[in-house]
């Protein structure tokens, strides 16, 4: 297989990047209301304030801006965010805008002048040194379904009905095999020559090994197609276009086309073992059917050449599929607990929380999915609250769903993803697109063609052109762009499914830039998404480097480009978006690898849901910054579905996974040896609960009832060099408990909690009540530290809120958004900075500068090397997997000047299960969301953030600073570090790696660092003294140049005294 790579480096010349504060009058704890009818003049700044007006200056990154002007200074008045967010009533947009321009000679080589408004030919591409490699893809079959465990006390109130369905992990839904093996007279050859998959026996693709016995399914189990959720669109598969095509393709195997198929020579087989297992054979009855039809286009699937009577069948089936389809209605967060049945705690009937009225629906093969109630509609208490910004056209806004393929036996629900936020999809009507590689009767233009009946498919017979290949489309004019959507072929054959690709934007058709997107899909027959930053091109290229099962061919049915609703040029005063990472999982939770600088994720024993699993597996990804290579992995050798866990690097580096779906579980991941191992089980089954590590390297836990039953969760501690777990019952989690309206299952979730001195734990929420927890002393204890109280008195609870320790010499925490209920909560402002002392005294609080910009609440907030906290994502109002209210313009906080400062915005909605990580070379990663099985919610992605300490006031990547060498890679707390640097450097610090799940980083910390001048170039600090401050384990060295500019880390492991 072609291994592709691309390496870019884009340096620049620093300049001082100067980033104004906001002040604003003090009030009380305001919570602006997201149906705000403020009408504060946004065009000029406060009276007295030192602000500038961005309108009256050169923008960076190019001489254009957009007719409107730039957006309010990011200094203004809290009140005025909310209309800049979700739009005015007098923002309607003129459709006509959008309509592509009448046919023209324009070509690639000389392409239209016309541009989208907003945009300009003068503004220059952001390029990002994203090179990339080869993944490896790794990929499974079924697995037993069992009975989940439920958690008493958590009732929904909600009575809509929640679809349930099997899904398969990633392999095809479709039953079809090989078939026709051995001799045939007409020896793989129709009227015409073309090859039909008929070959004779030396021809045949199936080894014996690779046929495993399977269950046989008449002609009249055909597949059907029925709604996936009760948002679900009631038209077939078109990608992204109204009406359009019939499910599976018809037509295939009937016609004279030569159409490619999966029963070629044994060098073209596209099913391996695992594939073959899930799948039954065809029947004589469909066999003979195949053959009826002098069929040239054979599609590796059984009832892909069926009869146009058996489609009839088929229709007919469809229906009653949809009469029959499961009305039974549970909540997500209750399904998600399986447990190992052999286990006494957390497992099976025998473990707590186990509930015998609750019932998953018991399916034949494959996996179970949950939709939660209204995963895709907007919950009804908030409809009224907010008005949500224009769409260009309801018509075309709605994205392709995925389809629920159903026969006599099976119920398979495939995944589903988000689309483009707030976009449509463009007419394609007058495109032209070219392609590298065509088979004969499967051309390029059949992408765009409006059918999925049809597809392109690169060139299988003869010659095999080998990847990369790709398809270009030119739209004729300029379009503010932000996502593409791919529609497989839907036939019932992987052949040329794409997995490893490129996304490109282009002006001119010449100057294509780094891809916007890249990554690995899953490999099945729905819809994928790339979405990305908002950019104005006219053309569009998809490059696919590798294919599902690592064959040298591509197809593709449908594909359709995204129209954004605006664009704003980027500014280096707040940063960049982009690129975007695509995963074949849902990054629900990671870290980075202290040993690789590899970000590792994970969800859950499937790709887009928790729920309704066998326990026992996870399934995870990685992606390697330095190559960009997209790689996955199932986890089954520790036994633990490690969604919704405790995560905490201990003091030996280790990443410490607890709880969760298997709820007394804990598993290691050693960096060093790259290798998961099962550690020992906890004393109380736990999920959603938090940890943190303590000045010993232990690891501390507390609270979790959201599985492993509800019951009062005291604390306990693991020790890394004994490998056990201690309970410490005078740990007591009823202290730091919300006064959640779910009650305990709710209420000891998610914790805030940061080690400090002395084995102590400092708990700054999210309950207003703050404690300290002793882990040294026999049984443990607890101690009041007062309650986060600052001059406007006492602030509520903020569950799905943030904390950080950004200054972990002087004990500062800076806390931030969430909500007083789980859910169904209007999201604060607030934000709070806690200075700790000694342990046991009580910390104090004060409010931080006027609160946050805009109301968060499953948000995320990540340390960066200067001390700065950038905050992103979230949501107005908590409602778990929807993305209604989102928060798309991130915060920065700057604690030198105790204010806010807003960033650029975000198009890709990250709200609940997303997740923000702190890389090496100083950039954010932000991914994640959904994980709800059927939903429209699901993001299998991740984006970049450039912060603007990366860029000079020109908006050109700067010239970082360089660490040349360091004395140790390993030192004591107290001990002496020296570095040698390849230029001055006046600042210098260490952020500890991070960890990352449901709001919770309780691993992130930072120390400013006191530098002494050793010679040219050379410096010298002492790392604090107090593992309390200094925490065993992994950090990242940065220093900073006379402007900011960070270096790309080095890693120094930090060990106690």
């Amino acid at each position: 297989m072609k291994v592709v790579y691309a390496l870019t480096l884009c340096l620049g010349v620093a300049d001082a990047v100067v980033l104004p504060v906001f002040s604003a009058p003090k009030g009380g704890y305001a919570l602006p209301r997201p149906d705000s009818d403020d009408t504060t003049d946004t065009s000029k700044p406060a009276a007295g304030s030192s602000k500038t007006n961005l309108n009256s200056v050169l923008p960076v990154f190019g001489n254009a801006k957009p007719k409107s002007g730039f957006p309010a200074s990011a200094l203004s008045r809290r009140v005025e965010r909310i209309e800049q967010t979700y739009g005015s009533e007098d923002e309607s947009t003129d459709d006509s805008d959008y309509t592509p321009t009448e046919p023209s000679d324009a070509t690639p080589s000389s392409p239209s002048d016309d541009t989208p408004s907003g945009s300009s030919d003068d503004i220059q591409q952001v390029v990002y040194a994203e090179p990339f490699m080869q993944p490896t893809y790794v990929r499974f079959g079924p697995a037993p379904v069992d009975k989940p465990e439920v958690a008493p006390k958590a009732k929904s109130k909600s009575k809509d009905t929640a679809g349930v369905a099997k899904h398969g992990g990633d392999d095809d839904s479709s039953s079809g095999g090989h078939k026709q093996k051995g001799k045939d007279k007409n020896k793989g050859k129709d009227d015409k020559g073309r090859h039909n998959g008929d070959d004779d026996a030396t021809k045949s693709r199936k080894k014996p090994e690779d046929s495993p016995k399977t269950s046989s399914s008449s002609a009249t189990d055909s597949v059907s197609v029925t709604a996936t959720s009760t948002a679900a669109p009631t038209s077939s598969p078109t990608g992204d276009d109204k009406g359009k095509g019939r499910g599976k393709g018809k037509g295939k195997g009937k016609d004279n086309g030569g159409r490619h198929n999966s029963d070629d020579d044994a060098t073209k087989s596209r099913t391996r073992v695992d594939d073959s297992k899930t799948r039954t054979s065809a029947s004589p009855t469909a066999t003979a059917a195949s053959k009826k039809g002098s069929s040239g286009k054979h599609t590796g699937h059984d009832d892909a050449g069926k009869t146009e009577d058996s489609k009839t069948k088929s229709k007919k089936g469809s229906k009653k599929s949809k009469s029959k389809a499961s009305k039974k209605s549970f909540i997500t967060h209750q399904s998600g607990k399986t447990f190992d049945a052999d286990s006494t705690k957390g497992g099976g009937k025998n473990g707590p929380g186990y509930d015998p009225s609750f019932d998953v629906p018991k399916l034949n093969k494959g996996y179970i999915q949950a939709i939660p109630p209204k995963a895709s509609t907007l919950n009804n208490k908030f409809s009224s609250r907010v008005k949500p910004r224009p769409q260009l056209n309801a018509e075309k806004v709605r994205p392709l769903s995925s389809i629920l393929k159903r026969d006599a036996k099976e119920n398979i629900l495939s995944l589903r993803a988000a689309a483009p936020f707030n976009s449509a999809a463009i007419d394609r009507k007058k495109w032209s697109v070219t392609c590298d590689s065509v088979h004969e009767g499967d051309d390029c233009k059949n992408a765009i063609d409006g059918s999925s009946d049809t597809i392109w498919h690169t060139q299988w017979e003869g010659s095999e052109p080998a990847p990369p290949h790709s398809i270009t489309i030119d739209m004729k004019k300029s379009y503010n762009v932000n996502g593409i959507s791919m529609l497989p072929r839907q036939d019932g054959s992987q052949n040329g499914y794409i997995t490893q690709h490129q996304v490109f934007l282009s002006k001119d058709g010449k100057t294509w830039g780094s891809p916007v997107a890249y990554g690995n899909w899953y490999s099945d027959w729905t819809v994928k998404y790339a979405n990305f930053d908002t950019q104005p091109a006219r053309f569009v290229k998809l490059v696919a480097l590798t294919e599902a099962n690592g064959n040298p061919w591509t197809s593709i049915a449908e594909l359709n480009v995204f129209q954004a609703n605006d664009y704003v040029p980027p500014q280096a005063s707040q940063g960049a978006w982009g690129p975007t990472i695509n995963f074949p999982i849902i990054p629900v939770a990671g870290t980075v690898d202290p040993t690789t600088g590899k970000v590792l994720v994970w969800s859950s024993w499937a790709r887009d849901t928790m729920s309704g699993g066998p326990g026992g597996l996870t399934l995870t990804s990685t992606w390697d910054p330095a190559t960009g290579q997209v790689a996955e992995r199932q986890v089954t050798e520790i036994n633990h579905d490690m969604f919704c866990p405790g995560i905490s690097l201990d003091g030996n580096g280790q990443l410490v996974v607890t709880g969760g779906n298997n709820a007394e579980r804990t598993s290691l991941f050693d960096p060093v040896q790259q290798a998961w191992v099962p550690g020992p089980n906890m004393q109380v089954a736990r999920g959603y609960q938090s940890s943190a590590t303590t000045s010993t390297g232990k690891v501390f836990t507390i609270g979790g009832s959201w599985s492993g039953g509800s019951s009062f969760k005291n604390g306990e501690v693991y020790d890394p060099k004994k490998k056990t777990w201690t309970m410490l019952n005078k740990a007591d989690v009823q202290k730091m408990l919300t006064d959640d309206a779910q009650g305990l299952f709710r209420s000891d979730n998610h914790a805030w909690l940061f080690g400090w001195k002395s084995g102590t734990v400092f708990q700054a929420g999210p309950s207003k009540n703050m404690n300290w927890y002793y882990t040294e002393k026999k049984n443990g204890d607890v101690k009041t530290a007062g309650q986060r109280a600052s001059d406007r008195g006492v602030a509520p609870d903020a569950m799905c809120g943030n904390a950080i320790m950004f200054d972990a010499v002087k004990g500062k925490i800076l806390t931030h958004g969430g909500t007083p209920n789980y859910q169904d909560s209007d999201a604060t402002t607030d934000a709070h900075i806690i200075t700790v002392g000694n342990p046991g005294t009580n910390a104090s609080v004060a409010y931080a500068s006027e609160g946050l910009f805009f109301p968060r609440v499953f948000h995320s907030s990540v340390i960066l090397p200067n001390g700065n906290v950038f905050i992103t994502g979230g949501q107005q109002y908590a409602i778990p997997f929807e993305d209604s209210t989102p928060q798309l313009q991130p915060e920065m906080y700057y604690p030198d000047k105790d204010g806010f400062e807003l960033m650029k915005p975000n198009n890709i909605v990250r709200t609940y299960h997303s997740i923000a990580l702190l890389l090496p070379d100083g950039r954010v990663f932000n991914g994640g969301g959904g994980l709800c099985g059927g939903c429209d919610t699901n993001h299998f992605d991740a984006q970049l953030y450039t912060p603007p300490y990366l860029y000079d006031s020109k908006g050109k990547l700067a010239t970082r600073p360089k660490i040349t060498s360091v004395s140790v890679s390993s030192v004591k707390v107290g001990g002496t570090v020296s570095v040698q640097t390849g230029g001055a450097i006046v600042q210098a610090s260490l952020v500890r790696y991070g960890t990352a799940t449901h709001t919770v980083s309780s691993d992130q910390r930072r120390i400013p660092l006191t530098l002494a001048n050793a010679g040219k170039n050379s410096y010298s600090f002492q790392v604090p003294s107090d593992p309390g401050v200094a925490l065993p384990g992994y950090w990242m060295l940065f220093v900073m140049d006379k402007n900011g500019v960070p270096s790309v880390a080095s890693t120094i492991k930090v060990t106690g005294s």
